[in-house]
């Protein structure tokens, strides 16, 4: 066991060495396996050393350990893997075995086993595209499925505990009954909340009333690369799990930072996350779930949807800058227009029809707030407060959003995810990818970036490579931080099948954020994250060169003191050896 203030003279004394001293890292083992980048037969991969696979039986059971391609070819299998598998959905690399383990103690052994023998590690829970696939040779997959315990929720100190495959609408359902609630991101209910709080950047409709998940991770349980366990915050000093910070400096901007390491740090067997009150019901009935025949039940009276809409983008972000000031809104944020009706439909065929019909019908600024009041004469104030804001704004009420049908199923979307999104990304073609995914924006840059990222799109849709939205798939806007940071990401329909559209999928992300580099403004981290791996680059790699200082002095730095032996899969965050 090893314990913060350690880790912190570690760092600070590796730091502070003269840079061009020569590097004192341990060097690895040599690795007892060969080239393993998928072949096209992908005949039977043995490439690891017997002794370790072994090793591995041992500690997870035989059972739960695999060296059978067909497994190994289902980890490769990931959205988004055509960027980076000559386009199939199959990635480059298939990992050396994959291990199911139970436990922190088997995580660790395991770890500690990659180092013995020279083997990287991946972990993953509920995975989520081409970043939870190995990035390079030799890499040993974890699949935490079998770490699927909800293990408290502390209704008084407000937060539950959680391991790895405990997903967001699992902990929704359960915080609800107790009159608490937890951010539920756009990726899906159905991703894991353990991932998206240590590891990967997730945002949500709801970060305007719980904020967003990187502050609402508190201890941590955490096994390094190096086979030692640190738990951060208060569970280190065995006092809960209510904190994430200290004693001493904090070790949360090293853990995850703003977007995460994305398994580049180690693996995270247990985190508490923060709960927040909940004034709706305990639980929140729907039937029909597909697309406009789904309906909530009993729609509670404490509950209002409003949807405002503006002459132009400038009026729409100053209204959403003000709504977050003013702390009122529950959720905010919708799908564009083009993207919207397509979700709407039962069949292709129908969502077609109805994106000819409403679009000319539902503004092209425009979004929607919801409201959830713990009493009726709250509510009121909500509602003239939002009043206040679109006659300061110009924005007016858009009634048609506000009829049952239309209610119910946004209203299903901003509190829980809902269906609408997933028909309309991946209906029409197959597969979408977002530009601008991680764009986090000040006051001001969201509308250079909303306009940047439609303009660039529409002249790849009016090639016929991409789906047609009309130019409008975006998502949001969403806000953060009471207003002072918003977000938007644009969809885009792409077919997984036709290699002409794969590559302008690639395309028109890197434009957009080649684009977004020329205007000085920040280059979204999970865009990014697929056009360095189609270049078979770390991310980092590709964004520090366009920002005002190279900050990956320092990032490899601690990459080096954590994991000296290179043993986590750092292909989404960091090349450490150079």
């Amino acid at each position: 066991m090893i314990r913060s203030w350690s880790i912190i003279t570690a760092i600070i004394g590796y730091c502070r060495r003269d840079s061009r001293r020569p590097s004192t890292r341990t060097t690895p083992p040599t690795r007892a396996i060969i080239s393993n980048r998928v072949s096209s037969s992908r005949g039977r991969d043995d490439r690891m050393n017997t002794e370790a696979f072994k090793m591995f039986k041992s500690i997870v059971g035989a059972e739960n350990v695999s060296q059978d391609p067909a497994v190994l070819d289902s980890y490769t299998y990931q959205w988004m893997g055509e960027m980076t598998g000559d386009t199939t959905r199959f990635g480059p690399y298939r990992p050396v075995c994959v291990a199911l383990p139970s436990s922190t103690e088997e995580v660790q052994a395991i770890v500690r086993a990659c180092n013995r023998f020279g083997l990287k590690v991946k972990a993953f829970s509920t995975g989520w595209g081409l970043y939870s696939a190995p990035g390079g040779e030799g890499v040993v997959q974890l699949d935490l499925r079998r770490m699927n315990r909800l293990i408290e929720i502390n209704e008084r100190d407000m937060y539950a505990l959680v391991e790895p495959y405990v997903i967001w609408a699992q902990l929704q359902a359960e915080a609800m009954r107790k009159g608490l609630n937890c951010v539920t991101i756009g990726a899906g209910s159905s991703t894991s909340a353990l991932a998206n709080c240590t590891s990967v950047m997730g945002v949500a409709n709801n970060n305007v009333s719980m904020g967003y998940n990187e502050r609402n991770v508190l201890g941590v349980e955490w096994v390094l690369p190096d086979g030692e366990i640190l738990r951060l915050g208060a569970p280190g000093s065995g006092n809960s799990w209510i904190s994430g910070d200290g004693p001493g400096p904090s070790l949360r901007g090293v853990m995850r930072g703003a977007f995460g390491a994305l398994g580049g740090m180690g693996v995270f067997t247990k985190c508490a996350v923060r709960l927040y009150q909940w004034g709706g019901p305990a639980e929140l009935e729907s039937v029909n779930i597909l697309s406009m025949d789904e309906r909530i039940v009993d729609y509670p009276e404490n509950v209002k949807l409003i949807a405002p809409y503006f002459n132009d983008r400038t009026s729409l972000e100053q209204a959403v800058a003000k709504i977050g000031e003013s702390e009122i809104a529950y959720s905010v944020g919708l799908l564009e227009r083009g993207l919207l009706t397509l979700g709407l439909g039962k069949t292709n065929a129908e969502s077609a029809e109805m994106r000819e019909n409403l679009h000319p019908v539902i503004p092209k600024h425009i979004f929607t707030v919801l409201l959830v009041a713990n009493s009726r004469s709250e509510l009121m104030f909500q509602a003239k407060t939002i009043d206040a804001i679109l006659q300061e704004t110009g924005g007016k009420p858009f009634e048609m959003v506000e009829q049952e049908n239309f209610r119910d199923i946004i209203t299903l979307l901003l509190v829980k995810g809902g269906s609408v999104p997933a028909r309309g990304v991946f209906s029409p073609t197959g597969s979408f990818s977002p530009i601008l995914c991680g764009f986090f924006a000040t006051r001001g840059t969201l509308v250079k970036a909303m306009d940047d990222s439609e303009e660039i799109k529409r002249k790849h849709i009016e090639s016929g490579l991409l789906g047609d939205d009309m130019g409008e798939g975006g998502w949001g806007p969403l806000i953060l931080d009471h207003g002072h940071s918003e977000y938007f990401e644009n969809e885009t329909l792409f077919d997984p099948q036709v290699p002409d559209s794969i590559q302008a999928l690639v395309d028109v992300t890197t434009e957009t954020n080649e684009s977004l580099a020329k205007k000085k403004l920040i280059i979204p981290f999970l865009s990014q994250v697929k056009v360095a791996r189609a270049q078979k680059k770390s991310a980092h790699d590709t964004i520090a060169p366009h920002m005002n200082t190279d900050y990956r002095h320092l990032q490899r730095k601690f990459k080096q003191v954590f994991d000296p032996n290179d043993t986590a899969d750092s292909c989404n965050y960091i090349d450490a050896g150079k």
